[in-house]
Order: C-alpha cells, then sequence, then structure tokens
C-alpha cells in the first residue's frame, strides 16, 4: 500500500510539474529510458565477496578480500558510476531531487529478487546529523524506503546510527577512509541481533563505510550483513 501511494504521489506531481532527466536534462522523466539504456551496467566476473570487478580468469574472489576479512557477507551494485548515473545520483544527493530515489530504487529491487538474499531488515547508511540538516534528508532513505516497501520487508532508521561525524571519503586513501569510518557507527542490539540486515548507499568505492556500518550491526548481534549500492566508483 505504502509503495503504490508513494508511487501515485509523485505520478501526480510529475503531471502537474513535468520532471527534467536527473541524466540528460531532457524533459519528462526522472530518469529516462534512454539513460536507462546508457547506463554502464556491473558486469562480467565480480568479486564474490565485495562485488568489485576481476580482472584475472579463474579468480572468485579479489585479491583484496583475500587478504583483508570484511564484515559484511556480500555487497552488489546496479552500475559503474559514470554518466549518466553520476549525474542522477549527484542530483539525488545535492539538488532536493527527492521523487527521483523511487525512481532509482527500481533497479535495487531486481538486483535484491536477482540474488535472492533471506533479508530480515533493511537501513540505510546513516547521515550524521550535521550533514543531514544541511541536505535535509538523507538520500540513502530515498533509496531504502521504496525497496523495503516494494520486498515487503521491514525497514529502520535506529537499528544504526552514525555516531561520530566523518570527513568526507572523497580524495582520501583506503587507509584513509578505513581511519575515517573506525568507530563511526553504532548497531541497536535491541533491533539488529540475530537478523539478516541489508544496508543501503547511494555509492560505494572502496566498501570502507559499508564494512564499517556492517560491524557496528553484527557488533551489535546482527547474524549477517549484505549490501547493496546504486553505483560503484574505481578506487584505482
Amino acid at each position: 500500500m505504502q509503495s503504490r501511494l508513494h508511487k501515485l504521489g509523485w505520478k501526480i506531481i510529475d503531471v502537474l510539474f513535468p520532471p527534467r532527466c536527473a541524466g540528460c536534462g531532457s524533459w519528462g522523466d526522472r530518469y529516462c529510458p534512454t539513460c536507462f539504456e546508457n547506463t554502464q551496467l556491473i558486469t562480467g566476473p565480480i568479486c564474490q565477496i565485495c562485488g568489485d570487478l576481476l580482472y584475472h580468469s579463474g579468480e572468485v574472489i579479489c585479491p583484496r578480500c583475500r587478504e583483508q576479512r570484511v564484515a559484511y557477507t556480500a555487497v552488489r551494485s546496479w552500475g559503474v558510476f559514470a554518466e549518466p548515473l553520476q549525474s542522477a545520483i549527484h542530483q539525488l544527493k545535492y539538488y532536493q531531487d527527492r521523487g527521483l530515489g523511487e525512481i532509482l530504487a527500481q533497479p535495487l529491487v531486481k538486483l535484491l529478487e536477482r540474488y535472492q538474499w533471506k533479508i530480515d531488515l533493511i537501513v540505510p547508511v546513516p547521515l550524521d546529523e550535521t550533514r543531514r540538516r544541511q541536505r535535509g534528508y538523507n538520500q540513502a532513505e530515498l533509496l531504502a524506503k521504496p525497496i523495503s516497501w516494494q520486498a515487503s520487508l521491514p525497514y529502520s532508521r535506529q537499528a544504526l546510527v552514525r555516531e561520530k561525524i566523518t570527513r568526507q571519503q572523497v580524495g582520501l586513501s583506503l587507509s584513509e577512509r578505513e581511519e575515517n569510518m573506525a568507530d563511526a557507527f553504532w548497531g541497536n542490539r535491541k533491533l539488529a541481533a540475530g537478523k539478516t540486515i541489508l544496508v543501503i548507499d547511494d555509492v560505494v568505492t572502496t566498501g570502507a563505510t559499508l564494512n564499517a556500518c556492517a560491524q557496528a550491526l553484527i557488533d551489535g548481534g546482527a547474524a549477517k550483513v549484505f549490501g547493496l549500492t546504486l553505483a560503484r566508483s574505481s578506487h584505482l
């Protein structure tokens, strides 16, 4: 019911105030069919843990995941962080295009159906309160809520809480990202204990943020943690 009302509400708004595509700027769709078609999907062999592309035949796990244990069970992404998806994510994240979340959640719902993970709870990567007040919303929530409605899975903002303000991850090395995110989150044992939890975010680069989220949830008693993102950005 929530999903249908949410879609109907945005359809009415789009009829009254026709949107421009967040990918190419054309009128009529928030993310047009051409941009969906031109989105560079994550295809080919990927690491079965972090979801990064594999560059050597015969590999199943990437070198980084072989060398460094992570807290999450697996992470998957829909597309490459490149145009037109890159522009759409920036529009969602910084320009108040809240209706775009429901549109871009659709391919993530299909990914969740494809992998058939047995999920008990969906949570967004939380923003710190300073950034949330400045932005007015959390873009990860705009993706996570429609996914939970369409997949008929419980959703919670309280199961995963950001406890400290961190630096922007852009431009940081892998080790700097990991240090930046260390102890940034807290998993609520009352909501997480015994559950398999899906964490939603817009972009994954090194996986440091998702790993910190997963570790907090595991420390809070979660059984397993999976991650799903709209895009994957190269960290090379």
